[in-house]
């Protein structure tokens, strides 16, 4: 009998040890939170390019007295409000006493007129990059409505969101054709029309695939080797089997 009761007693002991860890270890940083020396001392930022610090730290609104034991994920969620930021991630580290602020911003692909041009990322989505400050050398994009009436100011979201995905997906496998594009137009029907090197038209309907890109970029260069005028070249990559080849007005279109 005074043995079990004495093991009873034991577990008791175990078990109320383990809550009374277990008590202390929740509200351990609660306290602590309190502490002056446990204050962040140092805000970092970490991911930025076309965002300043001073931007990133004033979206993230860290209140007065910020300690490395507050729940911060209140601030990942102001942050991934922003039209420029696509993930941010916010940590904090014992010694020193500082937060580090990691975002990922969303990547420019491309620019359409709204009438200014704005730049785009892979969802179509308005950037807020001040082109003035940054030279970005991307492809325009136009959407050509059947109506003559339309003015370029007006622009399909979901046309233009494919197009720019179109172009992501090309050139990640050719390079050379995102470099060397300028401009690519889509038209109620799908038929694209990108413009490369000022003089020369490539037409074709997305989704293109890479094997028959490459067909008309070698008829390109095969052309270009042969050319004895100035005249602009249209590759149609429209037709199944065949590149057709033709020559356009010349002079930069």
């Amino acid at each position: 009998m005074g043995r079990q009761m004495n093991r009873r007693l034991r577990i008791w002991l175990v078990v109320s040890i383990v809550l009374a860890g277990l008590w202390a270890t929740r509200k351990l940083p609660e306290h602590l939170r309190r502490v002056e020396f446990f204050q962040a001392r140092q805000y970092e930022v970490e991911g930025n390019h076309y965002l300043t610090k001073e931007m990133v730290l004033e979206l993230s609104s860290f209140p007065a007295g910020t300690s490395i034991f507050d729940d911060l994920g209140g601030v990942e969620l102001r942050l991934k409000d922003h039209e420029m930021i696509l993930n941010a991630r916010v940590q904090s580290n014992w010694w020193p006493t500082k937060i580090v602020v990691t975002i990922e911003e969303r990547v420019p692909l491309a620019l359409v007129a709204e009438p200014l041009l704005v730049p785009v990322d892979r969802e179509g989505n308005i950037l807020p990059i001040d082109l003035g400050k940054y030279r970005l050398d991307l492809p325009l994009v136009r959407v050509k409505e059947s109506s003559e009436a339309q003015t370029e100011e007006e622009w399909d979201e979901d046309q233009v969101k494919a197009m720019v995905l179109e172009l992501e997906r090309l050139g990640l496998d050719n390079p050379f054709f995102t470099e060397a594009l300028s401009e690519v137009a889509i038209d109620q029907d799908g038929n694209a029309e990108a413009i490369l090197d000022r003089d020369v038209v490539l037409r074709f309907r997305p989704p293109l695939m890479n094997q028959v890109l490459n067909a008309g970029l070698a008829a390109l260069e095969d052309v270009k080797r042969r050319r004895s005028t100035d005249a602009g070249i249209v590759i149609d990559l429209r037709f199944e089997d065949q590149v057709v080849v033709s020559y356009g007005k010349g002079g930069g279109w």
